[in-house]
């Protein structure tokens, strides 16, 4: 039988299919000999390498809007709109301190070096770090920091990585695109707070001698932290309200995933022309927004039927 390997593509929430796909391949007893993933696709490909498949399946199952909360850690908008701490800590928990050489499946992640604008191969190190690194949507996630390197979400550069999946030996790839056609983004509600009030920053923070001085200093720090926890409780507050969003407007997430999805399908489309998989697993999933995670149910239901369908074509090349 020939070595199938896996190329899994970018999509955010619409990635819980690749969960199905997998559960699929895997009533049909059909192996997996190696598996590329970028953003989305290197999550589930990495647990899956990891042997955590089942954990990550039983845990996205129960996710409801109000968990997703709990890892939106918000800081001020410089280089993303979330840290992406607590995903790592998430992480961490299924992989610990799991390394790609060391995984029972071959496993490449890609990602996007943000200031070379050039695609980054990642098939060694930190299991945790180059997945950290692969789901860096711009915009939304901080870039992970990798030496002199800005890493992003690999489907920038490859959004379905046949050509990596077919370099780590696979004879058959078996590529699932998530982007087939359009697809609106993420629902979320843009927060925008109020900019902190300007103070006397000169004055407060030169260097000083007297006690009235360093007291002016001290009360300029107390008050600029207290209007940074003022910052947080209204951005934790209009995340709450992104629970009841009805506003038809689209907002920073519908408007940062939307575009990403856009460009992705151009990208996608000139690259499966290049590199064209052996079979091409499309799940229709044009009503799934990008941050739809918590309807992972019929997301890896409808993936896990996709796989179905094409399973005789599969046979078939087999």
């Amino acid at each position: 039988m020939k070595q199938v390997g896996l190329a899994l593509g970018s999509g955010g929430a619409r990635g819980w299919a690749h969960i199905g796909v997998i559960r699929a391949l895997q009533e049909e007893g059909i192996g997996i000999s190696g598996i590329a993933g970028a953003s989305i696709g290197a999550l589930v490909g990495a647990i899956h390498c990891a042997g955590e498949l089942d954990d990550l399946e039983d845990f996205v199952r129960d996710l409801c809007w109000r968990d997703l909360l709990t890892y939106f850690d918000m800081v001020f908008p410089s280089s993303g709109l979330l840290d992406g701490n607590r995903v790592y800590e998430l992480l961490s928990e299924h992989m610990q301190a799991m390394r790609i050489e060391d995984a029972a499946i071959p496993f490449c992640c890609v990602a996007t070096d943000l200031i070379r604008g050039e695609e980054v191969q990642l098939r060694s190190g930190c299991m945790v770090d180059a997945v950290r690194a692969s789901i860096a949507v711009p915009g939304i996630f901080t870039p992970f920091c990798d030496g002199d390197r800005f890493l992003g979400d690999g489907g920038i550069v490859n959004p379905v990585p046949v050509d990596v999946a077919r370099d780590l030996g696979a004879e058959l790839v078996l590529a699932v695109n998530l982007n087939r056609r359009r697809v609106s983004g993420g629902r979320a509600e843009s927060a925008q707070p109020s900019a902190v009030g300007q103070a006397n920053s000169q004055e407060a923070m030169e260097p000083v001698r007297s006690a009235e001085a360093s007291h002016r200093r001290e009360t300029f720090l107390r008050r600029l932290q207290q209007r940074f926890e003022s910052l947080q409780d209204t951005l934790n507050d209009k995340v709450d309200q992104w629970l009841d969003a009805e506003d038809p407007a689209p907002n920073i997430f519908e408007v940062i995933g939307t575009s990403l999805n856009v460009m992705e399908q151009q990208v996608t489309r000139g690259r499966l022309q290049v590199h064209v998989p052996d079979l091409l697993v499309e799940p229709p999933l044009q009503d799934v927004a990008i941050f739809d995670f918590h309807q992972a149910g019929r997301i890896i239901e409808l993936g896990h039927r996709a796989m179905r369908d094409q399973l005789p074509a599969l046979r078939e090349l087999l």
